[in-house]
Parts: structure tokens; C-alpha cells; sequence
């Protein structure tokens, strides 16, 4: 009897033995050809220019700064007929410390941009190309606002910046704490409209807008407007003489990519 059982379990074993031996074949063929497969790049995707606003008419280059552009060869305008785009080359960028990179960005790629004359803000866009198409990028085109560059030093109620309304501010928030001051004349009753555009163009700022009258005696503060991280103010001067404007990073961020265009205009 124990003889007959070995005799049946020999070959049992013989064949358990091959299909173990079989599946371990597979397994390691499997494995490999899963290591063969290329890894896929992640698409590029553009978070923002810097500049960060483009003026039509003017031949300027930017930087295109996001996540994954280190490899994009070709640059696309979308709703600019006529507009002119050259890509001059690409690279990875450091990311500094404590500063996220899907917010900040990890790469960029360097063009050379001229959008015609009558280029509509809002309307322009820009896809980069390497392995894949990016997302659609909208670029911040100047309008027809006045503008005025920010002037340095601005960061205190004595050294603010004068300006007159309306008028569009191009300006950056330049390093950790830096803070921009604009000062301005109003009539009593009149009513301005205070905006930031920042982070609907994908700049990094996540600006905190706040207004003082001549006394420094806070009217009002904002740090986000209509679910967007670009404060908005608006208010009616309740008296004649000068109103400070200032402007921060509400994390106390800042570096030369923290872009912003300042609105101060009658509504």
C-alpha cells in the first residue's frame, strides 16, 4: 500500500514541480518586459511668463515657466493671427526651498514673442510641444490703461510710489516680505476700483491688497476676491487728499517670477 501511494505521489510532485517552475518563467518574463516598456514623460504644462504681462506690437522675449518644459522643442500661438514665436532653448530651474513646485514650476522654455497690434487680452494663448502638447496657456496681454512700471525703493508709506488714475501697474513682488506702496490723490465721494492681476495669469503671487487714507488709518483689506487669489477692492474715498495702496505676498513669498499688474482706476 505504501508503495503504491509513493508510486502515485512521484509523479504529482514531478508535475507540481514543472507548473511552479513554469509560473516562476512567466513571472520573470512578465517582470522583465514590464522593466523593457520606455518610461512616459509627463506632459509639459505652462504655469506662467516672465514676464508675466506681453505687450502687442513689440518684439520681447519671455520665459514660459512650468512643470516638464525641459524637453519642448516648438511653441504654438493660439487666437493671434500674425503673432511671431521663436523658441531660443529650454532647461530645468532650481526650485527653491519651502516653495512648491506646482506653484513655482521646475522648468522653462525661453521665446522670442511679437503678437500684432490688435491682439485681444484674454484672447491669446500658448501651447508648448515636446513629447505631448501642454495645456492651454493664456498670457496676460496689456490693454489700453495707462501703465507705469514699479519703481523701487516703494516699500513703506514714505518712499510709496505716486501714481496717477487710472493706470495699470506692471510690477513684482521681489523677495520674502517685500512690500509695494502706491500713493494716490482722491476727491471725497469718488469711487475706485482696486485690482490684482497675479494668479489668474498663473503667477505665483498670492497678492494681499490693503488701503490706508493720508492718515495711514486702514479703509480696507483683501486677500482673495470671486474665488481667485487676486484681491479686489472697491470703495468710495471718504474724504479729499492721498490713499496708500499696498501690496504683499500673503505668505510672504516673493522672487523675481512673482508677477503682478496693479489696476487703480475710477468705477
Amino acid at each position: 500500500m505504501r508503495i503504491f501511494a509513493f508510486r502515485f505521489l512521484v509523479p504529482l510532485m514531478r508535475s507540481l514541480v514543472s507548473i511552479v517552475s513554469l509560473l516562476a518563467v512567466c513571472a520573470a518574463t512578465s517582470s522583465q518586459e514590464k522593466k523593457a516598456e520606455p518610461k512616459k514623460e509627463p506632459p509639459p504644462k505652462v504655469l506662467y511668463s516672465i514676464p508675466l504681462v506681453v505687450k502687442p506690437g513689440q518684439k520681447q522675449k519671455l520665459a514660459l515657466r512650468g512643470r516638464h518644459l525641459a524637453s519642448v522643442k516648438d511653441v504654438k500661438v493660439v487666437g493671434a493671427d500674425g503673432a511671431k514665436v521663436r523658441v531660443i532653448g529650454a532647461k530645468a530651474v532650481g526650485v527653491p526651498n519651502n516653495y512648491p513646485a506646482d506653484r513655482v514650476g521646475d522648468s522653462e522654455v525661453e521665446i522670442e514673442l511679437e503678437l500684432p497690434n490688435d491682439a485681444k487680452p484674454g484672447a491669446v494663448k500658448l501651447i508648448a510641444a515636446g513629447a505631448s502638447d501642454s495645456n492651454e496657456y493664456r498670457l496676460l496681454v496689456r490693454d489700453n490703461l495707462p501703465t507705469a512700471a514699479e519703481k523701487e525703493d516703494n516699500g513703506a508709506f514714505g518712499s510709496a510710489q505716486l501714481i496717477a488714475l487710472p493706470v495699470a501697474v506692471e510690477g513684482t513682488i521681489k523677495g520674502e516680505r517685500d512690500v509695494d506702496v502706491f500713493k494716490f490723490v482722491g476727491k471725497k465721494g469718488q469711487k475706485v476700483r482696486i485690482e490684482v492681476q497675479a494668479a489668474r495669469f498663473g503667477s505665483p503671487l498670492d497678492g494681499f491688497l490693503t488701503v490706508c487714507d493720508a492718515n495711514r488709518n486702514i479703509l480696507d483689506t483683501v486677500d482673495d476676491a470671486d474665488g481667485s487669489a487676486d484681491p479686489v477692492v472697491t470703495l468710495t474715498l471718504p474724504g479729499d487728499g492721498a490713499y496708500y495702496v499696498s501690496l504683499i505676498d500673503a505668505h510672504d513669498l516673493g522672487g523675481p517670477n512673482f508677477g503682478y499688474r496693479l489696476i487703480v482706476k475710477p468705477d
